[in-house]
């Protein structure tokens, strides 16, 4: 019986610990859903508009499915290595500088048919793209000490093995 409950708290500490690991990219996920929505759904209002500036949204919804799919992985796989996750992000951050240029010229129209082009509706965009923007770049500061091993999470999840160790 002794054995039995040794065996059951060493698979409880290896549960834990791998539940650690995977909620170190917890902040990684949700962006990562928030901007796959967020340009699934850009993509199907462009594509009912019938423009070709659909391939953008396409593209980052497929790179956020690449990434995501990364971050299914990561449960059973432990790594501090996210090259989806980066790529997507740094995709991100340039998409977002180009589309607050396309604001203020002719592509307007190419990337927002369903929008008016209005002064209060070009503040909201330009908003939600520095917000966009923003949280790229810290997604982006939180993979790089991720990749490091200089996360906060990290820090947590060694005192964690010296305890349970």
């Amino acid at each position: 019986m002794n054995s039995v409950m040794r065996e059951g708290l060493n698979m409880q500490k290896k549960v834990s610990l791998t539940n650690l690991y995977f909620n170190r990219f917890l902040a990684i996920r949700y962006t990562t859903a928030f901007f796959l929505f967020l340009n699934l759904y850009w993509a199907i209002f462009l594509i009912g508009s019938l423009s070709f500036a659909a391939i953008l949204p396409l593209f980052l919804f497929i790179l956020s499915l690449f990434t995501a799919l990364e971050q299914v992985k990561l449960y059973r796989c432990h790594s501090n290595k996210l090259p989806y996750a980066y790529f997507f992000y740094r995709v991100l951050v340039v998409s977002c500088i180009i589309l607050l240029i396309t604001l203020y010229s002719r592509l307007y129209n190419d990337f927002y048919p369903f929008l008016k082009n209005t002064h209060d509706v070009l503040n909201i965009l330009t908003v939600l793209l520095i917000f966009s923007l923003s949280i790229s770049f810290l997604m982006l500061k939180k993979l790089n000490k991720i990749k490091l091993d200089q996360d906060k999470h990290f820090k947590r999840i060694q005192a964690y093995e010296e305890i349970i160790n």
